[in-house]
């Protein structure tokens, strides 16, 4: 299973999504607590949409690629900033535990997945209210297409989609949450 992640994404017309590649052992499904690692003097997590491959593919053309994808949720990618080694930097976001995924919600499950509502809070305070159809520049299967055009998709990886809001630090006691549609997905809380 691979985790691959993105920065950018979520009406940043004029930014340059880039990837990063993330451990299985990074994925912290919700419901665990998050604890703060004492590698950095600082973690910020970023609110995303996550959406899991379920067919193995190979180059996919983009408009066949809604037939990969079988499950979508919300989540955070969390990074490092000022990790205390800069030869492990491509570590900072492949830390475990820096993955932070919510329960899926199957796409046949929803009428329409890519317009399907994912608002997300921090604290009880709403920092993102997207849909995966609001990926901008790089649309979900523009996304899926460039991924398998470099690496075979499996069943069971993830793509995080963009940043879908801004980063904030993390503090013990913080509560991060998500609802799609209405239904609670995620809820971390941050320890030390």
């Amino acid at each position: 299973m691979k985790v691959i992640g993105f920065t950018g994404n979520y009406g940043m017309e004029d930014s340059v999504p880039q990837s990063y590649l993330m451990a299985d052992s990074s994925i912290l499904y919700t419901g665990r607590p998050f604890f703060l690692p004492d590698f950095a003097r600082q973690f910020v997590a970023t609110p995303t949409i996550v959406v899991r491959t379920g067919r193995l593919g190979k180059c996919i053309a983009p408009k066949f690629a809604h037939r990969y994808w079988d499950a979508f949720t919300a989540g955070f990618a969390v990074r490092a900033i000022q990790g205390d080694d800069d030869s492990l930097a491509a570590l900072d976001r492949a830390f475990d535990g820096a993955a932070i995924v919510g329960e899926w919600v199957e796409a046949s499950h929803v009428e329409d997945m890519m317009h399907e509502p994912v608002e997300v809070t921090i604290d009880g305070t709403v920092v993102s209210n997207h849909c995966l159809a609001d990926m901008n520049p790089l649309p979900l299967a523009d996304m899926l297409a460039r991924v398998s055009i470099r690496c075979s998709i499996k069943m069971g990886d993830m793509l995080f989609t963009g940043n879908a809001g801004e980063e904030k630090t993390l503090t013990a006691g913080t509560r991060l949450a998500a609802s799609i549609g209405g239904r609670q997905v995620l809820d971390v809380k941050v320890r030390l």
